[in-house]
């Protein structure tokens, strides 16, 4: 015996709904994985030798960049981290929050001279101001 149009309408309406709404559920879930990672940390090779001068201030996170006292940090390669759901830094086992205060040993850079050291800096930086972490 057969089904009914109708029944089958109803059927294949559901199944369409049912892959559109996974699909847009698949979207949703990328975007906000984008939004929470969206913060890259600029990197420098580090040679093992730095300045030793201190850079203190609140952490802030403007657009995708890290800053203390509007000042971009750059860090070392493989020594700093983002913890994108506590907006928290991770550097050298110490953790620091957004907003709150950020004691850094390094040197001021010069953009113009350094740039070519500089790897993984996002478009969005303002590297007017820029300080090597060391």
């Amino acid at each position: 015996m057969k089904a009914p149009i109708g029944t089958k309408l109803g059927i294949n309406n559901k199944l369409i709904c049912a892959v559109v709404f996974a699909l847009l559920a698949g979207c949703q879930r990328q975007e906000a994985n984008e939004n929470t990672s969206a913060v890259k940390l600029p990197v420098y090779q580090f040679n093992g030798v730095s300045a030793s001068a201190r850079l203190k201030g609140i952490l802030q996170l403007k657009q995708e960049c890290l800053y203390v006292n509007d000042i971009l940090i750059i860090f070392p390669e493989n020594t700093a981290q983002w913890d994108s759901e506590k907006e928290t830094l991770i550097y050298k086992g110490k953790l620091v929050a957004v907003g709150n205060e950020l004691d850094i040993a390094g040197g001021f850079g010069n953009f113009e001279q350094d740039n070519l050291r500089i790897k993984h800096l996002s478009p969005m930086c303002d590297h007017q101001n820029i300080w090597f972490a060391g």
